[in-house]
């Protein structure tokens, strides 16, 4: 129960979160969010049964320079991205950095193992799959638009999806690639350009459907809602390396934000850093999980024998009686 990231290495299984207050509480849950390796029965029996599925895509080379200066990839690679893009990917090269990041990130975000990247059947399955099993696909690119769709998805207010860009790096931070670097890495990320070009024209098709006169009246009412926020919390953009406390960011050369705080409750969530926010949702839920638990007469502080012996039973067992490992490494181990 810490973190932004349930199953770095492995698919979600709800054994990772086992071990939490609000678990052992036996609660309900509305949202998952936090990263993880997507496992779709995992995810659907810890949400319930009437789950609405949203996820989000990027240009594949724009996601991949992101990701390489913000989780510092050229000091696993030992080498410049320019460099990276147009040499033969062999040897350390061939590898994920830190086991988890690199080529097709959206595909291997996805559940799709990396010795299936370059299988057309096994990504067009993994796209097929995702096209049934997510009621909404976004587009990192056109956000505002993004957050139009999903507010009419899920009958939410305006209010409920007032954005600020958190997590953006400085102009000076972006590296420059020459056009043949770029080619060379849509090249090495064509399967997640496979993804990625099925869903955006999904999503044109959608805003289409929306219509665009109502899609620029909205994108108006949402864009003037934001700027009211801005005004009303005095948000202001700050250099994250200057930042202290709960609103700096993970990272160098990061884009934060400063807020009045006592001008609203809501204020200090805009300027919070990621890591942040979670752990306040955590508080809360916590608070939520100990009433509960109160209630129950239950001792959230320690694991109850019976609950682990209970998850135990739920892991694939072999003809003795004792946990399958070949079979568990098959569920849930992603390489």
């Amino acid at each position: 129960s810490a973190g932004n990231y349930l199953g770095r290495y492995v698919k979600y299984s709800r054994f990772m979160i086992a071990n939490t207050p609000w678990e052992h509480a036996g609660m309900d849950y509305q949202i998952f969010c936090l990263h993880t390796i997507w496992n779709y029965k995992e995810v659907s029996q810890t949400l319930g049964s009437d789950t609405t599925f949203i996820t989000i895509i990027r240009d594949p080379v724009e996601l991949f320079e992101s990701l390489w200066v913000y989780a510092g990839m050229d000091n696993y690679y030992r080498t410049d991205l320019e460099t990276f893009a147009l040499s033969p990917k062999t040897g350390i090269f061939a590898n994920r950095a830190y086991k988890n990041l690199g080529r097709n990130q959206m595909l291997w975000d996805s559940g799709l193992s990396a010795r299936y990247m370059d299988n057309a059947t096994a990504v067009r399955h993994k796209i097929e799959e995702m096209e049934d099993t997510f009621d909404l696909v976004l587009m990192a690119e056109r956000f505002d638009e993004s957050m139009i769709l999903l507010k009419n998805k899920l009958c939410w207010d305006y209010k409920d999806v007032v954005n600020f860009k958190l997590n953006a790096r400085k102009e000076s931070r972006k590296t420059i690639l020459s056009p043949e670097a770029k080619a060379a890495l849509k090249e090495y990320l064509a399967s997640d350009y496979l993804l990625y070009e099925h869903f955006k024209a999904k999503f044109e098709a959608e805003v289409d459907k929306f219509g665009l006169p109502q899609m620029s009246h909205e994108l108006s009412i949402l864009r003037h809602a934001n700027e009211n926020m801005k005004s009303k919390c005095d948000l202001k953009r700050a250099d994250n390396d200057k930042i202290v406390g709960a609103n700096r960011l993970h990272g160098q050369g990061m884009v934060a934000y400063t807020a009045d705080e006592a001008a609203d409750p809501e204020c200090k969530l805009f300027s919070f850093s990621e890591m942040n926010f979670i752990d306040e949702l955590r508080d809360i839920q916590s608070e939520r999980a100990a009433k509960i638990g109160q209630k129950m007469n239950l001792d959230l502080e320690s694991l109850d024998e019976q609950v682990l012996r209970q998850s135990m039973k739920q892991l694939p067992a072999n003809m003795e009686g004792f946990p399958d490992i070949e079979k568990m490494k098959a569920l849930y181990i992603h390489n």
